[in-house]
């Protein structure tokens, strides 16, 4: 006889192929699959540190910062050195000239200058020409650099003092700071603490 539409031979409704999931087996397994390839891949060091490019560039910062420091720093040393040449008077002897009971105050006209590693004064003639041999005072000698009144500045050593007047107040400061910034300087880069200085006698 004729069976209703949609029933089998066994008066059973055919079997679904729909699975839970709301598709059939073979649709689903296409569209698992269609999802995964969906996602985008992981890629290779992902989540990891900086790439070799960009730790490169970072050295490359560094270095640059570090070199332009130093150059500061060089530069900065130079204008010290070049700011403390100028002519001054020193006190003769340690502490002056001593006639019998009286104490002769002399002031020398000496041209001074520094370097790395020390304060030179040299003799100066009529015409205000450095002349003569340089004398030093070694920065790792010094203690103290002091500035008084009228221009005067003390340097302290371990064995005497040493006494210079400048032209004004002003000069005197500027020798006063430049003087202690390289003792601080040498005393950084070489960590000496002897004493060493040159014995002036006139």
């Amino acid at each position: 006889r004729a069976l209703p539409l949609g029933t089998s031979s066994q008066g059973r409704p055919p079997a679904s192929n729909f699975n839970r999931s709301g598709g059939t087996g073979a649709g689903s397994r296409l569209m698992s699959q269609a999802d995964s390839s969906a996602s985008p891949p992981a890629t290779a060091g992902e989540g990891a540190g900086p790439s070799k490019r960009e730790s490169e560039v970072e050295d490359l910062a560094r270095k640059w910062l570090c070199a332009a420091e130093t150059e500061a720093v060089e530069d900065d040393l130079k204008k010290l050195v070049e700011e403390t040449k100028m002519p001054l008077e020193k006190l003769a002897g340690k502490e002056g000239l001593r006639m019998g009971p009286y104490q002769l105050v002399l002031w020398q006209p000496r041209y001074v200058f520094a370097d790395l590693d020390g304060l030179h004064y040299q003799k100066l003639s009529t015409q205000n020409r450095p002349m003569g041999k340089p004398k030093k005072i070694k920065f790792a000698s010094i203690l103290e650099v002091t500035e008084l009144e009228q221009g005067e500045i003390v340097i302290r050593c371990r064995s005497r003092d040493y006494t210079f007047k400048a032209p004004d107040a002003s000069k005197a400061s500027v020798m006063v700071h430049n003087l202690r910034q390289l003792i601080l300087r040498h005393a950084e880069a070489s960590g000496e603490t002897g004493e060493q200085e040159g014995a002036d006698s006139s």
